[in-house]
């Protein structure tokens, strides 16, 4: 995961380096004033977690010789990647990710989840294209969405993607805008013949024909309510 993490970051031109440890890197956009620190733990690692440890973390960047920034005291943010063993629906992972997320000190944290099998997928995919295009491919993939839907914890690609859009906010989201039928014609197709014609009597109801075939719409509404009444077999008595 680390390595997609990279990808990512620096395909939205910000500067990425390892500190600490192998485990976390640090993703800087100084002209943004962006700054993400992104760890990556088990999920044994997290259910075991105290959250306020997390943020010794913060410590730690204010105290390294090459990589901090003032404006990180405030623009600094915390990406928490957690390999599980498998999606499958957990409460207490789910109450211990809740905690992590709303603790409020230091800097925002959010919370990937993920598996191994999803990693390798999407490296295996992905291969040497940029990795925001095949991002932005899956998230627009109609059948993959509606598959998710219905099997919200397989391990789909889709699954991995839609969170990454969700817990990085830096991703931009691009919709494939496709044609889409005319409203028009999906109605029509809809309606019964039966319905069809009233659909059409009632909107030709508006129009009167002169001599000449020429069709002029009335205004009038006094003649619209009584053309309309006669249609549906109301007599009005003048």
């Amino acid at each position: 995961m680390r390595k997609l993490i990279e990808r990512l970051f620096i395909e939205n031109n910000y500067t990425v380096r390892p500190i600490l440890n192998d485990s976390t890197i640090l993703a800087s956009d100084t002209a943004r004033s962006n700054y993400y620190l992104s760890i990556f733990l088990t999920e044994a690692d997290v259910q075991s977690l105290v959250v306020s440890s997390l943020n010794e973390h913060f410590d730690a960047i204010k105290g390294l010789d090459e990589g901090y920034e003032p404006q990180m005291d405030k623009n600094l943010s915390m990406l928490i990647c957690v390999k599980r063993r498998s999606l499958n629906n957990d409460s207490t992972l789910n109450k211990q990710i809740f905690d992590i997320e709303e603790d409020p000190y230091f800097f925002k944290k959010y919370v990937l989840t993920y598996t191994e099998s999803q990693e390798e997928l999407i490296l295996r995919n992905v291969k040497d294209t940029y990795v925001m295009t095949y991002l932005h491919t899956i998230l627009n993939n109609e059948d993959a969405f509606q598959t998710h839907k219905k099997f919200p914890y397989h391990e789909t690609e889709y699954n991995l993607v839609s969170k990454l859009f969700i817990k990085l906010p830096i991703l931009n989201l691009t919709i494939r805008n496709e044609e889409l039928p005319s409203l028009n014609v999906t109605i029509n197709n809809l309606l019964t013949p039966d319905l069809l014609q009233l659909r059409n009597d009632l909107l030709n109801l508006n129009k009167i024909e002169d001599a000449d075939g020429t069709a002029e719409e009335v205004t009038d509404e006094d003649t619209l309510r009584k053309r309309l009444m006669e249609y549906v077999g109301v007599t009005l008595n003048d």
